[in-house]
């Protein structure tokens, strides 16, 4: 009697524990939040979601700037040309091309190799969201407009390594430009651009107005 009494206390705690036991979730983590695939995440791709920014108005730039050994100055400028003219210079970021990092409890020091460029536009005004591993500014720019009609894109610039002492430009913003003849705006088709190239050199040539940013790696003073 004793050990039926002992066998229907161990079966009674089994059955109370196993009540008790709630299920582990072990699905993946996108399906814990979206489980009903309502983003159909299993077919977008990186574009599919760049595209959906670029609707937002939002573009993201990143440059490859090369590789550094040293410390050196890191300026970032904006440079505004109206009808082929350089008329003001913006100084975005003054700081240095270094950065900081803890591995192990010891501080290290490292040297960006690339800069980062979030921009957000509404017509001929413009947010830029700069980034390196060391620092993040945010800085407004803003075109004149003379037509209704008149329109801004950013281009990127393909060939952006450091030079030493030298701008390397990185972006354009530019104006789209009005041919007379046939009284619409036009807007070179070029999207990567080149220094000293022919379809860039017609975007600088026939813009009334942009503005290039550029960055310039220089020496440190004593």
């Amino acid at each position: 009697m004793k050990k039926l009494f002992l066998l229907s206390l161990v079966l009674f705690s089994m059955s109370v524990f196993s009540q008790s036991e709630k299920p582990v979730d072990k699905r993946p983590q996108i399906e814990k939040e979206d489980s009903n695939d309502m983003y159909n995440q299993s077919k977008m791709t990186t574009l599919d979601l760049l595209q959906a920014l670029e609707l937002a108005s939002i573009r993201a730039h990143k440059f490859d700037i090369g590789t550094f050994e040293k410390e050196y100055n890191l300026q970032v400028f904006a440079d505004e040309y109206v009808n082929g003219k350089l008329i003001k210079t913006d100084t975005l970021v003054n700081y240095k091309n270094d950065y900081g990092f803890w591995i192990d409890g010891e501080f290290n020091q490292g040297f960006i190799d690339q800069i980062k460029i979030f921009t957000k536009t509404e017509e001929n005004q413009s947010t830029l969201n700069i980034r390196t591993y060391a620092l993040e500014t945010t800085k407004e720019i803003n075109l004149g407009k003379t037509d209704n009609r008149q329109f801004y894109n950013w281009r990127e610039y393909k060939e952006t390594k450091w030079k030493l002492n030298e701008k390397v430009p990185l972006l354009i913003f530019a104006s789209s430009w009005l041919d007379k003849e046939y009284n619409f705006h036009r807007f070179c088709g070029v999207v990567n651009l080149k220094e000293n190239d022919e379809r860039t050199q017609e975007l600088l040539d026939y813009s009334p107005n942009y503005i290039v940013i550029n960055y310039k790696i220089s020496e440190i003073e004593e």
